[in-house]
């Protein structure tokens, strides 16, 4: 059995986060709840689970404020949040598991899922928290990018530019390129204005365009030329022009 914490600050999402636990997830074994840091950090210490839903907010501090208690986390997050845009787009750019309230069933299955295929293979998420931690705090903003084989931590200033190939995008970084199955629309969607689609394969980060050749092309810090679709060429030149 996989041993749970529910730490959540409405008694309504944890009786029905229970339920439906309770349903569609037989091999989890809720222990304890609380909606209390000071509590929930006497309950880990005690019952050292293998999983906690976690929310943001809680009675008394943050999800955040348990975590910093502890050198090692060697337990999984699944964290729970009534969040805004921002905050969830922090969650999108750590690779951190989270859960929108109310709870879709849907989506916690999903959750379940990975959870569980992670603790089986004791797969480790500090970096993540950590970048999690880093962007809901303003810091430089930073981005998890998964292969099949790695994780990498990217700093988003050094993101030079992405490239879709079907539905892969390739991250040209200024040390590496990494390669991500995600389609690019959706790193459109989750990066800010500062990066431009200037064509229908091509994103490109802002701060590292040198300039528009007459022939229709950005000229990259890293010196690659990146097309400019016919449509899009007097808006980039404009943006371009206001840089």
């Amino acid at each position: 059995m996989i041993k749970t914490l529910i730490i959540e600050d409405e008694i309504n999402v944890r009786e029905g986060l229970k339920k439906l636990l309770k349903i569609m997830a037989t091999s989890i074994e809720v222990i304890a709840e609380t909606s209390f840091v000071s509590e929930a950090l006497e309950l880990i210490k005690k019952e050292k689970p293998d999983l906690i839903f976690l929310d943001v907010e809680l009675e008394d501090g943050s999800g955040f404020d348990i975590l910093k208690q502890f050198e090692m986390i060697d337990f999984k997050i699944i964290f729970t949040t009534a969040y805004s845009q921002y905050a969830i787009d922090a969650f999108k750019f750590s690779a951190v598991d989270y859960l929108l309230k109310p709870i879709d069933p849907t989506e916690l299955k999903l959750a379940i899922e990975r959870a569980v295929s992670d603790i089986n293979t004791k797969k480790k998420h500090q970096d993540l928290l950590s970048v999690l931690k880093n962007n809901i705090e303003n810091q430089e903003q930073k981005i998890v990018l998964k292969t099949t084989e790695n994780r990498f931590v990217i700093n988003v200033k050094d993101i030079i530019r992405l490239e879709a190939d079907g539905t892969y995008t390739n991250f040209i970084i200024t040390n590496r390129k990494v390669i991500v199955s995600k389609h690019i629309k959706f790193y459109e969607d989750l990066l800010d204005e500062k990066f431009l689609r200037c064509h229908q394969s091509h994103l490109v980060n802002s701060i590292h365009i040198i300039s528009l050749t007459s022939k229709g092309f950005l000229q990259m810090s890293n010196q690659d030329l990146v097309p400019v679709s016919t449509r899009k060429r007097k808006e980039i030149g404009q943006l371009i022009n206001e840089l």
